[in-house]
């Protein structure tokens, strides 16, 4: 008998991000020192009275399965701090809890979208949304947003994009990779949109915390009256908390919703761990804005420190990120000064003859570009860029 894969697995390729972090992790092994931008993890703690949850929690045992939602008290902070944040009323039975951001989003996929739908992504794009949705039968199809307005979300770009199949769009405000944004105006318009050709959207605002002027932003939870049921906004504790290796992430979406990505879930990772959801409680209900407001005040230096030294580099050009912690340079006039062809033959150079690890823009639908995660200290970023103007010049 030849053994073979399932044949869905061709319909796929392995994270970049991913990929780009092992290769770092394996330079590192073998004595080298990487400069890595490449992960998207927080370089801070995670908050002392999440720590001192988890271990209480250890303690009393709680160490046994919980309701595949999560558990009660973490969902009802959950609803109570969205329906303060929205203004729009969010209940318990409306959030749901998982294991990391990314199972959600792939159990809302499983859960909306049928063979032949196809749903629309804002792009450039977190590399696992295309991915996810071939895996649930659907076919991603893409709305090329602008760099010239730092790739902020337009809604006439989204409408023009649209298809007779179309049956969803996904949104990432602030985005990963871009630091774009979804503003004000724009959310208006989008769900207009939503409500005039009846489709879900989806709603990825796992750096909702990193936004450097939040005047300028907008949460479609705040449009739940008129988005009705079709919304499913995702969210988690790893970016905003330096939570990632907890894994705790979250949906809120109507009842009904829920329960089907519950039906999903309740066979897959059927909960997130427990100690990991009392830590999350303990980061909530301890909810620490100067611990935020000083993490969001040390990105926003290394934030400047990044553009500045990159745009210092004869052919790159990089917009100042509106959220999250990436810088995403158009590095086209690089490669032609270097004599490469792609941003992956870019990636290859950086990692192999200086180590600095980034992700190339092809992951994220944008050839040409780089990422950089800046969520790493100012003194690496210096190093880092300092080996990339030696590299350049």
């Amino acid at each position: 008998m030849v053994r073979r894969a399932a044949s869905r697995l061709g319909l796929i390729g392995t994270s970049a991000t991913l990929a780009i972090k092992m290769e770092a992790d394996r330079l590192r092994r073998s004595g080298r020192d990487v400069i890595d931008f490449g992960p998207g993890e927080p370089d801070l703690e995670t908050p002392s009275a999440a720590k001192r949850a988890a271990i209480a929690a250890i303690e009393d045992n709680r160490t046994h399965y919980t309701s595949a939602a999560g558990i009660a008290e973490l969902r009802t902070a959950l609803a109570e701090r969205y329906t303060l944040e929205s203004g729009r009323e969010v209940s318990p039975d409306e959030v749901m809890v998982g294991s990391g951001g990314k199972p959600l989003l792939f159990a809302t996929m499983m859960s909306l979208v049928n063979p032949g739908d196809d749903v629309l992504i804002v792009s450039p794009y977190w590399v696992s949304f295309p991915e996810q949705v071939r895996l649930a039968g659907g076919r991603p199809i893409f709305a090329e947003m602008s760099s010239e307005g730092g790739f902020s979300i337009c809604a006439a770009r989204i409408k023009e994009a649209l298809t007779p199949a179309t049956r969803m769009i996904i949104v990432n405000s602030p985005a990963n990779p871009t630091g774009g944004i979804l503003p004000a105006a724009e959310a208006e318009a989008l769900v207009d949109l939503v409500v005039e050709h009846d489709l879900w959207l989806i709603s990825d605002e796992t750096y909702e915390s990193f936004v450097y002027d939040p005047a300028d932003v907008a949460s479609l939870l705040a449009h739940r009256d008129r988005l009705a049921d079709r919304l499913v906004m995702v969210s988690a504790f790893s970016k905003t908390w330096a939570m990632t290796g907890w894994r705790v992430g979250y949906a809120i979406a109507s009842a009904e919703v829920i329960r089907w990505l519950l039906k999903i879930q309740s066979h897959d990772t059927t909960q997130a761990a427990s100690i990991s959801q009392y830590a999350a409680l303990g980061a909530l209900e301890n909810y620490d804005q100067d611990y935020l407001d000083s993490a969001l005040d040390e990105y926003r230096e290394r934030r400047r420190m990044i553009c500045e030294g990159l745009n210092a580099i004869d052919g790159v050009s990089c917009a100042l990120p509106r959220g999250a912690f990436y810088a995403f340079p158009d590095v086209r006039a690089l490669l032609d000064r270097l004599g490469l062809q792609t941003s992956q033959d870019l990636a290859r150079t950086l990692i192999s003859e200086i180590f600095v690890a980034t992700v190339p823009g092809e992951a994220f639908g944008a050839p040409g570009y780089l990422r950089f995660s800046y969520a790493t200290s100012r003194s690496r970023i210096e190093e880092g860029l300092d080996r990339l103007h030696r590299l350049a010049s």
